[in-house]
């Protein structure tokens, strides 16, 4: 009885005491009615065009057309097999994956931590996966020790880290012939290198019959500890015992070039083709192969060959019996250089781990795709598991180098950083779900194809592929934000007024890119956005215009009479879900919206369902904004700050 009295009180002292928040009547934000007043700026021209470009990532499957042909709207000019842009999706959709159950095993530690949980210390973050700053773990020393190892070592060094055995045999060679002259360590590694060339998944003992190179007679000879060959145990999961017959370690000569394998010049690629070899691994799911990827440019361009190597397939477009497609691991590091082999993460600012079987059928060798740095996914700090028991009465001290507030706010800090990750993928899987639907392009325009380009070319070095030049005729340019691309598309109606008169012109396109900074001509909206250039035809030939006649457009038909227009400042959207935080009998309440789109160049938001004008609602960003928190009623002055 003690204890329900005392949390009973708690909790209605909180109540009693919790912080007010503002809310005005929905009707007194509103527009009275709506008209969209975006007033997109164009021009009359006497001409458009229709340009198709290729991403790498499109093969060009059929090409309808010639230059110099004659076409109308509706045409099938080229079709393109996306089974590389399929790739790239379902890519996506896994990263996505990934990002989610981050984000929930993020906000579980968070609600531990809140409710009482063990402040652990991983909860403070990992400067070590920081590719800025040097690694503080154990790991670290052993790394530096194995790095000089390899380096007075030449070529054995590579070979040695993919077998831990052999790396500390190492290690405690070169501690024992400390004192040896540099003659002596470069013989002994020339030795020792001739084992070092061997085979993924062979038998080969990696013994070599070749005499070794004899030692100088020294006068002391300190005892050396045996340097075992590497091996590979295939996993319980590896492929066939086959399976790596042209894969090879990747191994310096003695002697040669060894400044290159310590700086990472001679692992590091930036184009991946069936003759580049990992440098580790088996290629299966707990042991990729892993590929070096230089990070200079910001990606590393995958030839199909690579892709058709990794997913086994045979020139026919066939696998052989019981062969399936390799995992492997595409690796970014800082500066090109991997600061512990035995612990690539400590120096790995991006990944991509990719089964091979994700290749729906055989590309073209000569195909490309990008996998960029930007897109690659991170390491994250592991949480610790938490048991959902009862903590409150945990020590907060423990072995943690923070305070549980300290924690508290990292993990919130996590959680909005993992959000806006999935939001992220969420835009590039739509942007991806886009193209895979553009497999076959139409003309937009009736004209002449005035262009048709090289299908193997055009994708690499930036150039147009193939342009359709518009027949005699007036038509409406202009460029739309992208917060209106939802309304702005092909199809649309606008309503353009000129000095001469009203009339309408529907969009044929708008461009897949935005327009550069040097543009002539922008739409009227948020300087902050990205614009659009649009082409419109005007299908009513009695219509008076003149080239470059300036117009000012508006969307037809689009006058709302049971809408609400709402500043956007007052509607959040999170993961295409738009809500406000309303009134409830003296509480907030989250209240889910149905929208109609972005209007007034972007600034306003068109609700057409979930609240009323009768209904109050609340400025929704702020510590104090939360379901149950109790209101009071302002005017609109009053919530503006007037």
């Amino acid at each position: 009885m003690i204890a329900g009295g005392t949390a009973g009180g708690a909790v209605y002292y909180r109540k009693s005491h919790q912080s007010e928040v503002s809310v005005v009547s929905v009707d007194s934000l509103a527009s009275q009615y709506y008209t969209d007043d975006t007033s997109l700026e164009g021009n009359i021209a006497t001409s458009a065009v229709q340009s198709i470009t290729i991403d790498k990532d499109m093969i060009v499957q059929d090409v309808y057309v010639s230059k110099g042909d004659t076409v109308k709207k509706g045409d099938k000019l080229v079709s393109f097999d996306m089974t590389l842009v399929q790739m790239e999706l379902k890519i996506a959709k896994l990263k996505q994956e990934q990002q989610e159950q981050n984000l929930a095993k993020a906000q579980k530690r968070l609600a531990s931590l809140q409710n009482g949980g063990p402040v652990e210390e991983s909860d403070a973050g990992s400067d070590s996966l920081n590719a800025d700053q040097p690694s503080d773990t154990d790991t670290s020393s052993t790394g530096d020790e194995l790095a000089s190892a390899g380096s007075s070592l030449n070529g054995v060094y590579l070979a040695a880290v993919m077998n831990p055995i052999l790396a500390a045999a190492m290690l405690e060679s070169t501690a024992s012939t400390e004192d040896f002259t540099d003659t002596q360590q470069e013989a002994s590694a020339e030795e020792a290198d001739t084992s070092a060339d061997v085979e993924f998944g062979s038998d080969d003992t990696g013994e070599d019959d070749t005499e070794p190179t004899p030692i100088p007679e020294q006068t002391e000879t300190p005892e050396e500890t045996p340097i075992p060959a590497p091996t590979e145990t295939p996993g319980a999961d590896q492929p066939q015992d086959d399976f790596v017959d042209d894969v090879k370690i990747v191994d310096i000569a003695p002697g040669e070039n060894k400044d290159k394998l310590m700086d990472g010049e001679s692992q590091f690629v930036k184009i991946l083709n069936d003759e580049t070899e990992p440098i580790t691994g088996t290629g299966t799911k707990d042991d990729p192969f892993v590929f070096l990827c230089d990070s200079s440019e910001g990606y590393v361009v995958a030839k199909g060959s690579f892709l058709n190597k990794m997913a086994q397939f045979n020139s026919d477009g066939t696998r052989d019996a019981g062969k399936t497609g390799y995992w492997y691991q595409l690796e970014f590091h800082q500066n090109n250089q991997v600061v512990d082999y035995q612990d690539r993460k400590s120096s790995c600012i991006g990944y991509y781990l990719i089964d091979g079987n994700l290749l729906d059928k055989r590309v073209d060798n000569d195909s490309e795709i990008e996998y960029t740095l930007d897109g690659a996914s991170q390491y994250e700090d592991e949480l610790p598991d938490d048991d959902g028991g009862d903590y409150d009465n945990a020590d907060d001290s423990g072995n943690a180098s923070i305070t549980r507030d300290e924690a508290i706010k990292i993990q919130k800090s996590r959680i909005q950083s993992l959000s806006l990750d999935i939001r992220e993928s969420k835009l590039n899987i739509s942007k991806l779900e886009k193209k895979v639907q553009k497999e076959t392009i139409y003309s937009r325009l009736d004209g002449t194809v005035a262009k048709v380009g090289d299908s193997t070319t055009s994708s690499s070095d930036g150039s147009t592929f193939m342009t359709v030049k518009s027949k005699e005729g007036y038509y409406v340019k202009g460029t739309v934000s992208e917060l209106m691309l939802d309304q702005i598309k092909e199809g649309t109606e606008l309503k353009c007024s000129t000095s001469n008169g009203d009339f309408n012109a529907k969009v044929a396109y708008v461009s897949e890119y935005p327009v550069s900074g040097d543009s002539s001509y922008y739409g009227s909206g948020n300087p902050n956005a990205s614009y659009y250039e649009y082409t419109a035809t005007i299908e009513d030939s009695s219509v008076k215009v003149s080239d470059d006649d300036w117009l000012t457009v508006m969307l037809a038909g689009n006058v709302v009479s049971n809408g609400i227009v709402l500043d956007r400042a007052f509607v959040r959207t999170e993961n295409g879900v738009s809500y406000v935080y309303k009134d409830d009998n003296g509480v907030l309440k989250k209240q889910i919206l149905k929208v109609g789109g972005n209007v007034n160049s972007g600034y306003s938001v068109l609700v057409t369902g979930g609240i009323t004008r009768e209904d109050k609602i609340a400025f929704p960003y702020g510590d104090d904004v939360a379901d149950g928190v109790k209101t009071k009623e302002v005017s609109a002055d009053e919530m503006y700050g007037y």
